[in-house]
């Protein structure tokens, strides 16, 4: 009996290990990504019916929408909210970053008149390589390659300049598809049944 008393005890102790070096808020990749794509879709599809400034704007609401639905998400993993390894540190510290420079970016970018310029690409490098980076520490090879591809997505949008800037905001869709939908959703999967 004690023996069996022991082995579920060392099984625990693996789980928690295990669930410790898990990001806390796996469901935030899928739920950032789709929340991306949706706004940009909807963005560039407004710009094509209307073709008015306001349209470029809509990205306001990513935000306004996500952070409140981040803290929910976040709060609901009661056992895991806070940072446990070093790593874990620099990844949301680098997520804080790339989210500054969105916002900070899109309202310079907008303000000067050259949105389109880098804004667009800047949005694709910095989720490609923020998901490739949270790929290498979680040693998740869907999410590596996503970031890669999404973060090449935001080198080629870089030459879609004058007439075909618009299609710069179909690459965010298509990165936040690639680099956090597919790979998040991956993630959580595999996260549920133990791989």
């Amino acid at each position: 009996m004690e023996e069996f008393d022991a082995l579920e005890v060392i099984a625990r102790t693996k789980g928690k290990v295990e669930m410790d070096n898990v990001p806390t808020g796996q469901k935030l990749f899928p739920m950032w990504g789709w929340l991306t794509a949706v706004t940009y879709l909807l963005e560039f599809v407004l710009w094509q019916v209307f073709h008015g400034e306001w349209c470029l704007w809509l990205w306001i609401a990513i935000p306004l929408v996500g952070l409140p639905l981040m803290y929910i998400i976040i709060h609901r993993d009661h056992e895991r909210t806070h940072i446990r390894t070093h790593e874990s540190r620099l990844v949301l510290d680098y997520w804080i970053f790339a989210a500054c420079v969105f916002g900070a970016g899109g309202f310079l970018f907008g303000f000067l008149g050259v949105y389109e310029v880098a804004e667009n690409p800047l949005i694709c490098l910095l989720i490609g390589i923020g998901a490739f980076i949270t790929g290498e520490v979680v040693r998740f090879r869907p999410m590596i390659v996503g970031g890669l591809a999404g973060a090449g997505l935001g080198v080629v949008s870089f030459v879609l300049q004058g007439d075909l800037w618009i299609y710069q905001i179909l690459f965010i869709v298509a990165v936040a598809v690639v680099s956090l939908i597919i790979p998040g959703c991956l993630f959580e999967k595999n996260l549920k049944h133990g791989v």
